[in-house]
């Protein structure tokens, strides 16, 4: 943990444009531990009227990413793999759970889930984070 407190390191992460972007609402984040919710709109959808695969991802690498630095230090993602199980159907949000579940020296692994309204799961990712000693603000 650096110097920073949870608190400064959410607002930090709550902040970050690309998510804003997308309509990411940052819920929780908590040491390891983050989650996070997207409104879809007609700009998440692909050229089929389905919630495009990239959206999804987004959701999940911003969560994962809010998991990942949530202590305060700077992460950053090394490998992450999706695998989408079912699409969302004509849920109006998308909600992202990551958790870190193992530590190895400076690497961190991640278990993300994300489910749509009914919590019916539509992609699980898995994710590397390699952890600096670096604040997130200097």
């Amino acid at each position: 943990m650096s110097d920073m407190d949870m608190d400064e390191a959410a607002a930090i992460i709550r902040s970050d444009p690309f998510a804003s972007s997308l309509g990411i609402e940052f819920v929780l984040i908590e040491s390891g531990h983050a989650v996070s919710r997207m409104k879809l709109t007609g700009e998440h959808l692909n050229f089929m009227g389905l919630v495009h695969g990239g959206a999804i991802f987004a959701l999940a690498d911003a969560t994962f990413g809010a998991a990942a630095n949530s202590n305060g230090t700077m992460a950053m993602a090394i490998h992450v793999s999706i695998d989408f199980l079912a699409p969302p159907g004509g849920t109006e949000h998308l909600e992202a759970d990551v958790r870190e579940d193992a530590r190895a020296g400076r690497g961190g692994h991640y278990v993300m889930k994300i489910t749509n309204d009914s919590g019916e799961l539509v992609a699980v990712c898995q994710g590397w984070a390699y952890h600096t000693a670096r604040p997130l603000v200097e």
